[in-house]
């Protein structure tokens, strides 16, 4: 299972899939920030399909977006910390 959080077109979209298959997906509205939802939507994700986190192999971000928004760059803060956190941090 991996996660994808896609940022295209002023749409954030929170993706579950596997095998290159969707399986589900939250969609913020405009108004939602992303810097107070996406951590309580990764959640809310895992638990709607019965995840924890050990389940999730990869987390990726696909965005049409340059390197100096702040949602990007929040989108990529946290698959860095959960890459760390998958690979033992050392």
């Amino acid at each position: 299972m991996q996660i994808i959080i896609e940022i295209k077109n002023k749409i954030t979209k929170l993706l579950l899939k596997k095998d290159q298959k969707t399986v589900d997906e939250i969609i913020f509205l405009p108004e939602q920030n992303i810097s107070q939802k996406l951590l309580p939507f990764f959640d809310e994700i895992l638990k709607k399909n019965n995840l924890t986190v050990e389940d999730i192999k990869k987390i990726e971000v696909e965005t049409d977006l340059g390197d100096s928004y702040t949602s990007r760059r929040i989108a990529e803060a946290v698959k860095n910390v959960f890459d760390w956190v998958k690979n033992g941090n050392s």
